[in-house]
């Protein structure tokens, strides 16, 4: 089950207020903040005051005392097991610290602000590895079973996470399900994974990755701002991989 302690801390905006640029009603306004609006904690409150992020990466600080902490994170199905061997296919891994820093915060950010609004959904799948990337892509062409994705190994953005699927746990399952009853929660995902700047795909809604960036734009460097949590996932998978394509180098 992903730890809870990975998501961010979320408040909700009791009533109209202002985002300022520092801590009190004498400092300059960054922006509104209508009631209801969900923002995510920076530090904790000193004086009053807390420091927040709203949507759309906006910094600054907002008074406590309109501000209620929000639940957040979506609990697992508890059948699962995340212990995580890299080589089992059949396994996923779907623990954040393992994602790049540059896609992390912004789809915990997803998960925390839709869970605020009472829709139910987890990180399903973050950073996989080359073998079950190779795995997935051979279903429907050398092995049976119907297309699970368009890409092998190393031309998804899964083996360098920043990406990751979404998925529904609903009544102790995960759940793919996008009948009527799911639709407009699916719509919300790909809503707000957008105002974080994560892209879709389409044909695969439950994925969501770093905008503005490609397997080619890799090639060339990987993003800064990588931490050890990341760096010792990758470095492992790099050095023990040794299928095709050959996979990146760091630099």
């Amino acid at each position: 089950m992903t730890d809870p302690d990975a998501y961010p801390v979320l408040f909700r905006v009791t009533a109209a207020t202002e985002l300022r640029q520092g801590p009190g009603a004498d400092q300059k306004t960054v922006r509104a903040l209508p009631a209801d609006q969900i923002v995510v904690m920076v530090t904790e409150a000193v004086d009053g005051w807390v420091q927040v992020e709203a949507p759309g990466g906006q910094q600054g600080y907002a008074p406590v005392g309109l501000l209620r902490r929000q639940v957040a994170g979506a609990k697992s199905p508890t059948h699962v097991t995340e212990t995580f061997p890299w080589r089992n296919v059949d396994r996923v891994n779907r623990d954040p610290k393992m994602l790049h820093p540059a896609f992390r915060d912004r789809a915990l950010r997803v998960v925390s602000r839709l869970n605020a609004e009472g829709i139910p959904f987890g990180i399903y799948e973050g950073m996989r590895g080359p073998w079950r990337q190779n795995h997935l892509y051979a279903s429907g062409r050398s092995r049976s079973g119907r297309m699970l994705t368009p890409v092998a190994a190393w031309h998804s953005l899964h083996q360098f996470g920043l990406a990751a699927d979404f998925v529904l746990a609903l009544e102790g399952r995960w759940s793919w399900d996008a009948d009527e009853g799911q639709s407009q929660m699916w719509d919300r995902l790909e809503a707000v994974g957008r105002d974080e700047g994560l892209v879709s795909k389409p044909g695969e809604r439950p994925h969501l990755q770093l905008g503005g960036i490609t397997i080619e734009d890799l090639k060339a460097g990987l993003p800064p701002g990588a931490d050890p949590a990341w760096l010792t996932a990758f470095t492992w998978v790099t050095d023990s991989w040794d299928g095709k394509p050959a996979g990146p180098k760091l630099k």
